[in-house]
């Protein structure tokens, strides 16, 4: 921890300006204690590592802040001076006596509260979201960044998000933000407008800015910038029919015997199956997944002409919940919305598609059916043809500002 209190109860922060000389007489005639626990630590100001206090061997802290890496500290300290050279009156490591909690950092800004927590560890799902909500119940928007080591890039636009990871989807006007931080190189790595194409393989935009050319606004209001996704898109998608078929076990996987036994193929399913949704991030089960299972359900028993109620998709998407067919992710920061859009911005695009025409709010028409291809290759020129006919509706359904 970089924060200790003195024997008469004043505070001594290691994040300000010190000069070693002067905290070493410091030492040589104070006695220091964990703010939270009471128990005493040392000041350790070692040429290698962050100044920080420990805790004494032995110690029952059950903050257990010793066990901080090097890099955590240095990444604190680093975004404490960062908001620090903007003006902004922060506070490192201020424990919340009402909260029971103690924030990375703590700041205001016109008149709203943050919390920044530089999560480096993974930590269980469920503190993780006692401590989101504590913080929102509180009037405190939280903004949780994550070591860059956590998140793990494929290649241009690809990386591997588990749902740890997914856990600090923060949502901006129109698009997904997760922000994280590298205190080696001194960067941020805003991971913009996240479209899952597995449960954790995800197409996102990478920006990369140093601490000198960002500002704290850019971090609580980061700029949706739309990015080339279709073509990515596709290939990835094919590339995740290939893998389940050729997965070990596959014969046995229930989502492959239940197309089987309605007589589909995964390799020439519909073009209108498995389409980027912009709110699929709540929702872990793969989009090619849970689209083919409404077609299933819904979609191939009706007919041009017929009228679908959307309660009856919903429905049916319900029910293979409750089977636990289709599992939800949890966006303990994104916000207030839900799977529910994500179910909604399907079927609105499928009308952008020219498959489905709004009548009104719980109603649609069907304008055409949906084609089986007869073959891989029909399959192939069909999405195809799909994807360049509504290039635009396909995008501007992800990013509404194109």
């Amino acid at each position: 921890m970089l924060v200790a209190n003195k024997s008469n109860g004043e505070k001594l922060s290691l994040g300000e300006r010190w000069e070693k000389s002067d905290l070493i007489g410091i030492r040589s005639t104070e006695k220091f204690h964990c703010p939270e626990c009471g128990e005493e630590v040392v000041m350790k100001l070692g040429s290698k590592k962050v100044w920080h206090f420990s805790h004494l061997a032995g110690g029952s802290c059950q903050y257990e802040y010793d066990r901080e890496s090097e890099y955590h500290l240095s990444g604190k300290l680093q975004l404490f001076n960062w908001l620090k050279k903007q003006g902004i009156n922060a506070e490192l490591e201020q424990f919340d006596q009402q909260m029971k909690q103690k924030p990375d950092i703590a700041f205001e800004l016109q008149n709203q509260k943050y919390a920044i927590e530089f999560q480096c560890s993974v930590i269980p799902e469920e503190i993780f979201e006692k401590r989101t909500r504590t913080y929102l119940h509180y009037g405190v928007i939280p903004i949780w960044v994550a070591a860059e080591t956590l998140v793990r890039r494929k290649k241009n636009n690809v990386v591997s998000i588990n749902n740890f990871l997914y856990l600090f989807t923060r949502q901006t006007r129109h698009s997904w933000n997760i922000p994280a931080f590298c205190p080696i190189s001194g960067q941020f790595i805003n991971l913009n407008g996240a479209i899952p194409i597995t449960s954790k393989k995800t197409i996102t935009n990478l920006i990369v800015n140093s601490l000198n050319h960002y500002s704290i606004e850019e971090l609580l209001s980061p700029i949706d910038k739309p990015f080339p996704i279709l073509k990515t898109w596709q290939a990835e998608n094919q590339k995740l029919k290939s893998r389940y078929l050729t997965s070990p076990g596959a014969w046995q996987n229930p989502f492959l015997k239940e197309l089987y036994r309605n007589h589909l193929s995964l390799l020439t399913l519909p073009a209108e199956i498995g389409l980027p949704i912009r709110s699929s991030p709540y929702i872990e089960t793969p989009s090619l997944i849970w689209q083919t299972f409404l077609y299933l359900d819904v979609f191939r028993h009706y007919q041009k002409g017929d009228i679908i109620i959307y309660a009856n998709i919903r429905e049916a998407f319900n029910r293979r919940l409750s089977r636990k067919e289709i599992k939800l992710r949890t966006l303990p920061v994104a916000g207030q919305r839900d799977h529910w859009y994500a179910l909604a911005e399907y079927v609105l695009l499928l009308t952008k598609v020219s498959f489905l025409e709004r009548i009104d709010s719980g109603t649609v028409r069907v304008l055409r059916e949906i084609i089986v291809p007869g073959s891989i290759n029909e399959q192939i020129n069909a999405e195809a043809n799909l994807f360049t006919k509504y290039r635009n509706e396909i995008t501007q359904s992800i990013f509404p500002l194109t």
